[in-house]
């Protein structure tokens, strides 16, 4: 039996294969991948960041959630963001004010999770046979020697976009000294493909993570740094925050899909994802054709409906997202959608936002132990924010709640943000499919595109994740890939929808047990660094 891991990342693909040969399980190559992650493609994720892990434990024919999303901190936030308060960068998105302090720098930031979602993972479900410290390694060898930047990272790095809301990704390799130092050569400019790129003080940092353990992050030497450089720039984040940073530990949601079983994790996207495949279900997708234009309405028309649903769950707590949730995958939800679907309902709905700063790896061992893991530090560079010596980017997630008080999502210090959902499928009680995704809102219409493209157009998994995609989530906007024909495009602005071409989406990362040899076939998205490591 073999064993596999796909991620955006080659060089962090390697390092799991590597782990794999080592005897590691699942849970070891995941954290050792990750860990490699946050080394080769820093400007997306890192270990200031954010996690949600989808667990599936073989021996106990079990899945499980580790949600280690990041925690808003708990110093009070100035009264003055009422005043400077904007509105959105998006119909639901990033909330804009004037300064953009809820955007970039030290109260951009919130608690990080990441690592002692890490530490558990690998102290709970690791094999034993490797210690941190071995886990570690590669990802300190990578920043200790550098690596040759390749072309998936290199492109983000050439990203000039500024907008309300969304910080230019100079402006935020400029917010402190050592992003500048870090990220930006000699000269300024940032890494072309090519370049050569070390990172000494995240060495130094990973090395005393190894040596120390994970929670030397949240009360050891590491927090220490961090709690004190957080104080001297008015950050929210203290030292209690850090070493109360909970762990989630949760069952995911379930719904069906043409006889399959999908499970997805609570208090993120999974709801939604659930409630497309089971109003997908009411629909012929193959007697539509594959991406003619009947079947882009159709399903665009599906997404702008979960959406719908789905927005109001965004910046509650678990407890109170969890009935609408469990309302929302209902199989009468599903009903009433596609019979709405059905009578011509175009379904024109307020949506979503883009956030493209994050990463997913997805690993089966030969025992069929999975790991589906997607982990951020939000929009490109995060926050831009590196504490001196430490060499690593925050995230910047406080700018998804809402600076004004007594709103659903407003600013409460301990809320976790909610998030991308890694998604395991099993056929005949099975693993059969897992599946994550980068790519902010177009995650959970990427995944769910994928699965249909296995499921109901018997397309094999490199093929399901690499086929052109739709996405839509408000008005009657829908984004297409520019491989879709203009024919398509006008028959479905004749139809009454805003067309417009986009070749932003979700880099899907996929594997699949073959039914019919029990083998494992890799689904990399070659919209991503294509990323796949096998042993043996």
């Amino acid at each position: 039996m073999s064993n596999m891991v796909v991620c955006p990342e080659p060089p962090a693909a390697k390092v799991g294969q590597e782990v794999f040969a080592e005897g590691g399980n699942a849970v070891d190559v995941a954290v050792a991948t990750a860990f490699a992650q946050a080394v080769t493609n820093p400007l997306l994720c890192g270990i200031g960041g954010t996690g949600i892990m989808h667990y599936y434990d073989a021996k106990k024919r079990q899945p499980l959630v580790l949600n280690f999303r990041v925690t808003i901190g708990s110093r009070p936030v100035p009264k003055s963001w009422v005043e400077e308060y904007v509105g959105r960068a998006e119909t639901v998105g990033r909330y804009i004010i004037r300064s953009e302090a809820n955007q970039v720098g030290y109260q951009s930031v919130m608690v990080p999770g990441f690592v002692r979602g890490c530490w558990l993972a690998f102290q709970r479900f690791g094999s034993g046979r490797l210690s941190w410290a071995d886990l570690l390694s590669p990802a300190i060898r990578l920043a200790k020697d550098g690596f040759e930047v390749y072309p998936y990272i290199a492109r983000f790095g050439r990203d000039r976009e500024q907008k309300p809301g969304y910080p230019s990704l100079m402006t935020k390799l400029h917010t402190t000294p050592g992003a500048a130092r870090v990220y930006l050569k000699a000269d300024g400019a940032p890494y072309e493909e090519g370049d050569w790129l070390v990172q000494a003080e995240l060495a130094q940092t990973l090395q005393r993570l190894a040596d120390a353990g994970g929670e030397d992050f949240y009360t050891g030497e590491i927090a220490r740094a961090i709690s004190e450089d957080f104080a001297k720039h008015d950050g929210f984040i203290t030292a209690q925050d850090l070493r109360d940073f909970p762990v989630d530990e949760d069952k995911p949601l379930w719904g069906r899909y043409r006889g399959l079983d999908v499970a997805s994790p609570p208090h993120s996207s999974g709801a939604q994802i659930i409630q497309m495949l089971q109003v997908l279900g009411h629909f012929d997708l193959r007697g539509l054709g594959l991406n003619t234009a009947g079947y882009i309405d159709t399903f665009a028309r599906i997404q702008r409906a979960t959406f719908a649903d789905n927005v109001r769950t965004k910046g509650m707590t678990r407890d109170e997202a969890r009935p609408l949730e469990e309302e929302v995958i209902k199989p009468e939800r599903a009903a009433y959608w596609a019979e709405r679907i059905k009578r011509g309902d175009r379904i024109v709905v307020q949506g979503g936002a883009v956030d493209s700063g994050t990463t997913n790896l997805t690993c089966m061992d030969a025992d069929r132990n999975i790991v589906s893991f997607t982990h951020s530090i939000g929009s490109g560079a995060g926050s831009g924010v590196v504490t001196p010596g430490l060499g690593f980017l925050y995230n910047d997630f406080l700018g998804h709640f809402n600076p004004l008080p007594g709103h659903p999502d407003s600013i409460v210090a301990g809320k976790r943000q909610s998030g991308s959902p890694p998604t395991l499928v099993f056929k005949d009680g099975e693993p059969y499919i897992a599946i994550g995704a980068p790519g902010g809102s177009r995650i959970m219409t990427a995944v769910v595109q994928s699965l249909a493209n296995v499921v109901d157009h018997g397309m094999s998994m490199a093929e399901a994740v690499s086929v052109p995609r739709l996405h839509s989530e408000e008005r009657q906007l829908v984004f297409l890939e520019p491989a879709l024909p203009e024919s398509t495009a006008g028959a479905l602005r004749a139809m009454g929808n805003e067309v417009q071409r986009s070749s932003y989406q979700a880099r899907v990362q996929a594997i699949r047990v073959r039914p019919d040899t029990g083998e494992l076939e890799a689904g990399p998205d070659p919209r991503g660094g294509a990323g796949v490591g096998r042993y043996p």
